[in-house]
């Protein structure tokens, strides 16, 4: 027979055992503040008395001036509860609220109001750039994981290697060799949670404090901030249609340590790093003794042709450390990303890890190198591409009358977003707002204003009927 439920964990409260005036305001204060939640049971008044050292008539007599106040509600044969009520008067004077939010540092306060990073939990034309979940196999996913719980058994829920499983990690050996053109081996990757959480842990082992960083203007912001966490100083260089301009940053900061660029698909342009830059980027980088973060977030998603080469196949002196994560081929809440560095740097880079979490669950990385091993990967990625290029047609098609009024957009459309742009940035903000859409603006990317600017649209997670209605809603806005 299962055992019944004791209730939940009661609070500490002052004194050793707890007098009763003290017992009584110390569960008070936990019914308003919250900690007692509207409806939680509580433990028997025996259990509860075991538990704070007290005699059961000392508990009782609490209990039964809290239930005669209406904090708590009982009944013979079903227990002590939370009143419902009680969540009406939780919430903390103004007076409190204001002086918790004053107590953060100009620092804490200054990064805090960086929101950039925050991602809406609510789909709509066109704040989508994440998986299609509704294409994704998710019986078979779930059979993978039965059986990787099945192996780890008990294990799964002890510490894990900081680097990352080795089976995750030669699964994705195999598979940057075979999509990517990479030679690297299983003892080059590390596993983290994120891409932002890997380039923090970067930042943390390349960088000085005050060491200056290349970052894309306009540019990917958890990029921004992850350095900036890191103590970073930064220098925007410019992005055309070519990619990241390299003697624009070497003319703003020669001397840089790092510099993180997109190259196959610059977020949030759209456009490749030239061959020619990457041979400048690459040479800058042997000749400074400077390390290259090269973020490869949604290289699967090529509609045309085999997905450029990356900079790390190119890179003759070690100088280039590759990031990819599985958010974007498979799911977001997947929370798995990889880093391939040079060997010298992994167990450096694995300590640094563990003094921020440590490592990532082992049930989630075996799951995924089994699925990556038993070819479900590779046919969900193929898959997605159709999916991808067919939300990108409609897009593009849908947008056509929009090229007579001085429009652009990529003639070869990469990922799963797309950006929209106009050389009248009045004009482009006009529609942003005349069409009622949840859509991104180039120029909130951007370091420093510009004349033009464009709409960006993100569009993974839709379907067929959300796109068509976002695609209507901003031609009749640009038409007015």
């Amino acid at each position: 027979m299962p055992r019944r439920p004791r209730g939940a964990l009661l609070p500490p409260v002052p004194g050793t055992p707890p007098r009763r005036a003290g017992l009584y305001r110390g569960l008070r204060s936990a019914l308003l503040e919250g900690v007692l939640s509207p409806g939680e049971r509580l433990p028997s008044s025996r259990q509860a008395a075991a538990d704070y050292g007290v005699s059961r008539g000392l508990l009782e007599e609490v209990f039964a001036q809290l239930t005669e106040e209406g904090f708590l509600e009982r009944g013979v044969g079903r227990g002590t509860f939370v009143a419902a009520h009680v969540a009406q008067l939780g919430a903390l004077p103004a007076g409190r609220q204001a002086l918790r939010t004053s107590s953060a540092s100009k620092r804490g306060t200054r990064l805090a109001a960086n929101l950039t990073c925050r991602e809406p939990e609510d789909f709509r034309p066109f704040n989508a750039g994440v998986a299609d979940t509704a294409e994704f196999p998710w019986k078979t996913w779930q059979r993978v994981q039965l059986r990787a719980t099945r192996e780890l058994g008990r294990a799964a829920m002890n510490f894990a290697d900081p680097r990352g499983l080795p089976e995750l990690r030669e699964a994705l050996a195999r598979y940057l060799a075979q999509l990517r053109g990479m030679h690297c081996t299983a003892e080059q990757v590390v596993i983290f949670n994120s891409a932002q959480q890997a380039l923090y842990a970067l930042a943390l082992l390349l960088l000085n404090p005050g060491d200056t960083a290349w970052v894309e203007d306009p540019g990917y912001p958890g990029a921004r901030a992850a350095l900036e966490l890191a103590g970073a100083r930064l220098a925007h260089v410019p992005v055309d249609e070519a990619g990241l301009d390299v003697q624009a940053g070497v003319r703003r900061a020669r001397r840089a340590r790092l510099a993180y660029v997109t190259p196959p698909h610059q977020y949030p342009t759209g456009a490749a790093l030239s061959m020619e830059r990457r041979i400048a980027l690459l040479d800058w980088a042997r000749k400074h003794d400077a390390w290259v973060l090269e973020d490869d977030y949604d290289g699967e998603f090529r509609y045309a042709g085999q997905p450029l080469t990356t900079l790390h196949a190119l890179d003759q002196n070690a100088r280039v450390i590759y990031l990819g994560t599985l958010s974007k081929s498979m799911f977001v809440s997947l929370r798995l990303a990889f880093v391939v560095l040079p060997a010298a740097l992994v167990e450096p880079l694995a300590n640094i890890r563990t003094q921020l979490d440590a490592f990532s669950p082992p049930l989630a990385q075996l799951a995924m190198s089994r699925f990556m091993d038993e070819g479900h990967f590779s046919a969900h990625v193929r898959h997605m591409r159709g999916v991808y290029a067919a939300k990108c047609a409609q897009i593009t098609e849908g947008l056509a009358p929009l090229s007579a009024q001085g429009w652009t957009w990529p003639d070869k459309p990469v990922g799963l977003q797309i950006m929209l742009r106009h050389r009248d940035g009045g004009q482009v903000r006009r529609v942003a707002e005349a069409s009622g859409l949840d859509v991104a603006l180039l120029s909130g990317y951007r370091s420093r204003p510009a004349r033009d600017d464009g709409l960006f649209l993100r569009f993974g997670g839709l379907g067929a009927d959300a796109i068509a209605t976002g695609v209507a809603a901003l031609v009749e806005a640009a038409a007015v």
